[in-house]
């Protein structure tokens, strides 16, 4: 079919297109998963602050040993505009938004929100390890929100 024909006739266009998806194969449901997720994230930039990692425990030169059986968890902060975030990977993530407030925190991968909790008076949280990553958290407060670095599990 040439372009003139498209041009010409919407029925002849229509015709082609049913033509050429009718034996395409199935959509992957992960790449459907990746794509709403992108969708999603596509203006997440400008309506949230992106807090910056500040400060990883992992990348501490004395944190390089050669048996860590009984060593603490992973610490991480991130620092943005009016809010800050300290968190601690252990068993679970423990964290405290700085300074301290109640809010909301959620934990984020590609495919969407994993979990979600509130942070109490002092600004505290609790939420499970995730089994995959990258994550990130997403923090909304009265008063500000922000979203900090990917990291990942």
């Amino acid at each position: 079919m040439t372009w003139s024909e498209w041009y010409d006739s919407d029925e002849a266009l229509l015709s082609a297109l049913r033509a050429a998806v009718a034996d395409a194969p199935p959509v992957p449901q992960s790449a459907v998963d990746a794509a709403r997720a992108a969708y999603a994230w596509r203006d997440v930039d400008a309506e949230l602050a992106l807090l910056a990692l500040a400060y990883d425990s992992c990348l501490e030169d004395c944190a390089v040993v050669r048996d860590a059986g009984g060593a603490a968890g992973r610490t991480l902060v991130f620092d943005g505009d009016g809010l800050s975030l300290e968190v601690e990977l252990c068993e679970g993530i423990e964290g405290q938004l700085i300074p301290p407030q109640p809010g909301r925190v959620e934990l984020v991968d590609a495919r969407g929100t994993l979990a979600q909790t509130r942070a109490d008076q002092m600004g505290c949280f609790r939420l499970p390890l995730p089994d995959r990553g990258p994550v990130r958290l997403r923090c909304t407060t009265s008063w500000v929100s922000g979203t900090t670095d990917w990291w990942p599990r």
